[in-house]
């Protein structure tokens, strides 16, 4: 039959194992909550860099747009930097579909 001593170094240990399980538990439930901040966050920086893309765009459109010029030569290198910025809005929604 186990002494005493046995018995209150085994109820120790039982006592320490269950603190250490609750432990456990609780940092699984934090890691848990924090992965899942992860994707959250991670989906706001991905909607906000979209966002601060579109609005460089717009910004450059604006920019653009501000500067029409008067003469055929310029009105000639505005169309061509039309054109550019199109086929980097379709090289863009190319990216985004892949």
């Amino acid at each position: 039959m186990p002494s005493m001593e046995m018995k209150d170094k085994l109820q120790r240990t039982m006592r320490k194992v269950e603190m250490l399980r609750k432990r456990y538990l609780t940092l699984l439930r934090d890691n848990k909550e924090m992965a899942r901040k992860i994707e959250n966050q991670e989906l706001e920086i991905a909607q906000l860099e979209k966002e601060l893309s579109q609005l460089r765009m717009d910004n450059e459109f604006l920019r653009v747009a501000h500067t029409v010029p008067d003469n055929p030569q310029a009105v000639a290198g505005l169309k061509k930097q039309v054109a550019k910025m199109v086929r980097d809005i379709d090289r863009c929604i190319k990216q985004l579909n892949a």
